[in-house]
């Protein structure tokens, strides 16, 4: 059976539904199992089970976290881990467990920006989103490893910077391979360009025609 409970809010209302839900202590805490789903305004999560603290508005969430986020031009952002904690006032939180992903898929166009880390801190509304340990960014053109990342969704880039080691570049075209290190590197991910800066290295192989630097 689907159950649903609002509270209201200065701006939106927090809506959350699910198969099975439990409120205690006076309705400052709710917990909801099977289908567990939170709404405020074009963000939804959802997860096998929530956990809802209404004195300090965060959620926590186990099981098949998904995050989903619709951009005014169109563009979606989606996030997913097994484990996240969630704000309703400020849509911030952290996603662990389970390799946590963002995907980025831009507006009018099939390409989706796979960013995964070992763990992941969202911001204001997914304006910005910091990635840490492990960090790969997979996109139609080539892959960024790193041990972080920032996503800035008004600058549509990724910067990574060298901390424990320097962030790598492997891209491919259909005639050209590339590969390089630097000590800072931004991903444009709206019109696909790379920007390197500090310590660059590395080389382009052309079919036959080596370019090294």
């Amino acid at each position: 059976m689907l159950v649903s409970f609002s509270f209201a809010q200065v701006k939106e209302k927090t809506v959350i539904t699910g198969d099975i839900m439990k409120i205690k202590k006076s309705g400052e805490k709710t917990i909801v199992e099977g289908n567990a789903t939170i709404a405020r305004g074009s963000n939804t999560v959802t997860s096998d089970k929530m956990t809802y603290y209404k004195n300090n508005s965060n959620v926590d969430a186990k099981g098949n976290v998904k995050f989903y986020v619709r951009d005014e031009d169109g563009s979606t952002i989606k996030a997913l881990s097994q484990e996240a904690v969630y704000n309703t006032d400020n849509s911030s939180g952290q996603l662990w467990g389970g390799r946590p992903v963002i995907q980025y898929n831009l507006k009018n166009s099939t390409d989706t920006v796979y960013l995964f880390a070992d763990k992941v801190y969202l911001h204001n509304d997914f304006e910005y989103a910091d990635a840490e340990g492990s960090v790969e960014i997979i996109s139609s053109s080539g892959t960024i490893t790193s041990d972080n990342a920032l996503l800035d969704k008004k600058t549509k880039s990724l910067f990574m910077h060298k901390n424990l080691k320097k962030p790598q570049v492997n891209a491919y075209q259909k005639d050209k391979e590339a590969e390089f290190t630097a000590d800072e590197i931004s991903l444009f991910y709206d019109n696909k360009t790379i920007q390197m800066n500090k310590n660059v290295e590395g080389k382009i192989t052309m079919d036959t025609l080596e370019v090294k630097q």
